[in-house]
């Protein structure tokens, strides 16, 4: 998919911009997908920490949030299932550095968590913005 294919990623259900929240520890992975997403045409947040994200979306409407697994402080795993209590609405894709992942039968029972995983690093951004917008569009 071209960036001029995701241009102006608006809410199909409104004409409000899409939003997407990145969770990475790491500074560079929070650059590189925001840089990727804000050129996908979507408001883009990025934290260092589930504790942040959880502040984050207090305050601000989240369509999708992408979250690395091994953060400080609250990991991934947990983050999941406390945000898609809060905010069910809300889409999750699972974007990871640890090649063993095994992810727990109630997180992937969670209609709004995506069912493909991501691990880093990733060759092709398009493909993760690719299954963030299929999840946002899910029914």
């Amino acid at each position: 998919m071209m960036i001029k294919d995701l241009k102006n990623s608006m809410d199909i259900h409104s004409n409000e911009q899409l939003s997407v929240l990145i969770i990475d520890d790491d500074e560079s992975i929070r650059v590189s997908l925001k840089f990727h997403f804000d050129d996908c045409g979507f408001r883009t947040y990025s934290v260092e920490t589930a504790e942040e994200a959880l502040e984050l979306m207090n305050n601000e409407p989240i369509n999708s949030v992408i979250v690395d697994l091994r953060l400080p402080g609250i990991d991934g795993i947990e983050f999941i299932r406390q945000a898609s209590k809060i905010w069910p609405d809300a889409r999750y894709v699972i974007y990871t550095g640890s090649p063993i992942t095994s992810i727990p039968d109630d997180i992937l029972s969670i209609s709004s968590v995506s069912p493909k995983l991501f691990f880093k690093p990733i060759g092709n951004l398009f493909e993760l913005s690719d299954e963030v917008n299929r999840i946002i569009r899910k029914p």
